[in-house]
Order: C-alpha cells, then structure tokens, then sequence
C-alpha cells in the first residue's frame, strides 16, 4: 500500500511537471521539434504509475482478504519487477564501469562521483531483485496457497505457467502504451529505417494490436497467442541487430533521439553511450523473454489442452 501511495504521488508529481513545462516560455522555442516530448513523456509516465498505484492498492485490499487473484498479482509484480531490476542493475554497473571512462565530464565533476551513483543505483536494483524473489518464492510456498486456495485446491499443478502471465501483462501494458503513442508525431525507427507521420503511427497501432492480442490470448489460453508472442519477440531480437548490420542505423538513431529531445538531449559524448546501453538492455530483454516462452512452451499447451478439457 505504501509503495502504490508512492506510485501515486509520483504520478502526480509528473504531471505537475507536465503542467510546468506547458506553462514555461520555453515550451514555444522548439520549433523544429515534432512535439513537445516531455511533456507527452510525462503524461504516459503519469498514466501508467497512476494505473500500477490503482492495480497495487487493489491486490493489496485482496491479499489482506486472502483472495488468491491478489496472490497471484503479488507474483505478478514480484516477475515484473525481477525483470526491471536485472536489467537496471546490470545497466547500472556498465554504466558506472563505461560512462565516465568515456565521457567528456566538467572539471569539477570527479569520475568517481559518477561511477559511486551509477553503483547506488545497481545497488537499489539488487534490493529491489531480493524483494522480487522473496515474492516469488513466498506466495508460491505451498503453506500459503494452501491459505488462499484451500488443500484440495493448493495441490493441484498451476493450469497457466506463471512466466506466460507475467510475459502476457508484458505485452498488454506495452501494447497499451503503444496505442497511446500511436497518437503522438513521434517518429520510429524499425530495422534502421526512420517512419514519421502515417506509416509511424500505423506501425505503432499493428504492434499494439499483435501485443494485446498476444497477450490476452495467452491468458485466454490459446496456443496461437503463444506462437504470436514468440514472433513479436524474435522481431524485437532482430530489430535490435539490424542496427549494427544496416548501414547508417545507428546515425539515423542518433539523430531521432535528439531530435525529439531537442533542448532536453544530454551531451553529444554521452548520446553513443545511451544509445549503446538502450541496445544492449532491448537485446538482453528481447532475447531473455523469447527464451522463457521457449521453455514455457510445452506446460501452457499442456495448460490448454487441459482448459479445453
């Protein structure tokens, strides 16, 4: 409950700066720029932690009434949050490791003081990995299914593998977000090439279509949404790699990113390294995922076959 007044109150707090940023004259001197990306960045960010604060006071409210949907959200969050913190941990150590050995730092700015945040932040997200597996490992003890779901319930096998749910909410959330997005005159880059206008929006509303559609499939369970998630990740994977085969990708990714971020753009020596890590933590991700519904593959369709029966 706290950690969801803390989503919401964040969640406020972003859309006053939205707000801010709206009122600032300085929103008016950005011409060039497609939008103003803060702001639509903020609005998303808002939505979304305003949605996660609703979903976790709820499962709270349910898991003090010993509901099992609110356990099996707790496990929900407890893979959610896994995820994000492996990535953001390990972002964080090649960030500490490689950034300042790179970048051109101000001379009052020592290297040490950037390589000690960075290793904060690693830090945060090995705390934030420990309560993700403590999650997982508790509400899956068969004492406290037992608690939510009675004995003769608690000891049958699980009809839906917990990594299909956590991969099916994945993709819902990220398909909504793209749905949001397709709204926006953000351009997109898809295997190297950059889509601005119509054909980025489009793009954006057949990706949120084949993520929702996935997604809820595969918590209908549905075998064809299985092999659709499977596809939408592979292309996620390929994606990734086509910006190191395709000549002039990553240039062009370069120039899109400043581009919409316009004032707000870091330093050109640090653009190559965003641009790195933002790669190598969509490969890590992409790859990570497809192998887990690789594996999860045999137990959902077993889970299917059973449902149909």
């Amino acid at each position: 409950m706290l950690g969801s007044i803390g989503t919401f109150l964040f969640a406020g707090l972003m859309g006053l700066n939205a707000l801010v940023i709206t009122a600032s004259p300085a929103a008016a001197s950005l011409p060039n720029q497609p939008a103003p990306p803060p702001i639509v960045l903020l609005a998303i960010i808002a939505a979304a932690y305003t949605g996660f604060g609703v979903w976790g006071i709820a499962s709270a409210v349910g898991l003090l009434r010993l509901k099992n949907w609110a356990r099996q959200c707790f496990m929900i969050f407890g893979g959610l949050l896994a995820f994000v913190s492996v990535f953001m941990t390990a972002g964080s150590i090649v960030a500490g490791v490689v950034g300042p050995a790179t970048a051109q730092l101000p001379s009052n700015v020592p290297r040490g003081l950037i390589t000690g945040v960075f290793l904060a932040v690693a830090l945060v997200g090995l705390i934030c990995l420990g309560i993700a597996i403590w999650w997982l490992v508790y509400f899956n003890r068969p004492a406290v299914k037992a608690a939510f779901m009675g004995e003769a319930v608690a000891s049958e096998p699980p009809q839906l593998p917990l990594t299909v749910t956590i991969v099916a909410w994945l993709l819902i959330t990220g398909g909504v977000i793209g749905a949001v997005e397709m709204f926006t005159p953000y351009p997109l880059l898809v295997f190297g090439i950059v889509l601005r206008g119509m054909p980025a929006s489009l793009a954006l509303a057949l990706f949120a279509a084949v993520g929702l559609t996935a997604g809820i499939g595969m918590l209908q369970k549905r075998v064809d949404a299985h092999s659709l998630a499977i596809g939408y990740f592979g292309f996620g994977v390929l994606n990734v790699l086509s910006y190191f085969v395709v000549p002039g990708a990553l240039t062009r990714m370069e120039e899109v990113y400043r581009e919409t971020q316009g004032s707000q753009a870091p330093p050109a020596t640090f653009t190559n390294s965003i641009m790195m890590f933002a790669l190598f933590v969509g490969f890590l991700g992409c790859s990570a995922i497809l192998l887990l519904l690789l594996k999860s593959r045999r137990p959902f369709v077993d889970a299917c076959q059973a449902h149909v029966e």
